[in-house]
């Protein structure tokens, strides 16, 4: 349920015309660590080179304002009367886009719209209220320092005992839950079921969520905890766990790997709308992310 920030899964390679042995989770934590690197900062779209965002409701529009010539100047101005190189609206449900009072393909929005040397805008559907569905329009700064300055995520060291085994209980009604977001804002995902597993010698029951209540399309599943790291080494909004690859929902067990948790890409960027945790694991989960802004 990342936006995303995706540990790497991991790809079987191929050596002398044969598969190679599959990767143990500790390898594929160390990819997916890489992975995440990449994604915070080295990619062209990579979320440390945002600068900034708009987030449309229908009705809304946008005005994209700078200088030629000064990356770092482009911003977006909810003026009406503003004016800059492009416009993005949205009524009806429909996108419109122009740049210099010209149009623009929805489909060209959402991969890239050229603006200046070392910027430019992309942009995609996402719920904007609880249940509410509008755009999320990013600008991009090549040179933006925030992912210049980015040193690498940090995790705790991958240990084996919490990779878990756990009974899952599907909820057959599949209840909408709606968490309040790192913005002010709400946001809607389906609570799907919740698995028990022993940790530390203690019997958890944890929740998990999808962004869709149709069991026919329910592929992956997300927990967002908080435990008793959260605020003291782990970030202070909780962390989350995915889960994917267990075949038709729901499955009877699951597979999680809290060496996988990860912080919510609003740890280190305001630009997303992100849940705050609620269900708790009652333990110090010395694994996974690590809170950024906490000296290690």
């Amino acid at each position: 349920m990342r936006t995303r920030l995706i540990l790497a899964a991991g790809f079987a390679s191929l050596a002398l015309g044969a598969a190679a042995p599959p990767q143990t989770p500790e390898q594929v934590w160390k990819a997916g660590i890489a992975d995440a690197n990449e994604a915070w900062a080295a990619r062209p779209h990579a979320i440390l080179k945002i600068q900034d965002s708009a987030y449309l409701h229908d009705g809304d529009t946008a005005v994209l304002t700078g200088k030629t010539g000064e990356p770092g100047s482009y911003r977006w101005s909810h003026d009406p009367n503003a004016r800059g190189a492009l416009t993005v609206a949205l009524h009806g449900g429909k996108i419109a886009v122009t740049k210099n009072g010209k149009p623009v393909a929805e489909s060209v929005l959402t991969k890239s719209i050229p603006i200046d040397k070392d910027v430019d805008v992309e942009g995609q559907p996402t719920q904007v209220d609880a249940g509410v569905m509008g755009w999320r329009i990013f600008v991009f700064n090549q040179k933006n320092p925030d992912a210049l300055n980015f040193k690498g995520v940090s995790y705790f060291p991958y240990d084996p005992a919490y990779r878990v085994t756990a009974n899952f209980k599907p909820d057959p009604k599949r209840p909408p839950h709606v968490f309040r977001t790192s913005r002010g804002t709400d946001k809607q995902f389906y609570r799907v079921g919740e698995a028990a597993f022993k940790l530390q010698g203690k019997t958890i029951t944890l929740p998990f969520y999808s962004g869709d209540n149709d069991p026919k399309k329910i592929s992956d599943m997300s927990a967002f905890f908080t435990d008793d790291l959260t605020g003291k080494g782990a970030y202070g909004a909780g962390r989350y766990v995915d889960i994917d690859s267990f075949g038709a929902y729901p499955p009877k067990t699951i597979t999680i790997d809290f060496n996988n948790a990860y912080n919510p890409n609003c740890a280190r960027s305001k630009h997303f709308t992100c849940p705050v945790a609620i269900d708790n694991i009652p333990l110090a989960m010395k694994v996974g992310e690590k809170d950024p802004h906490a000296t290690h």
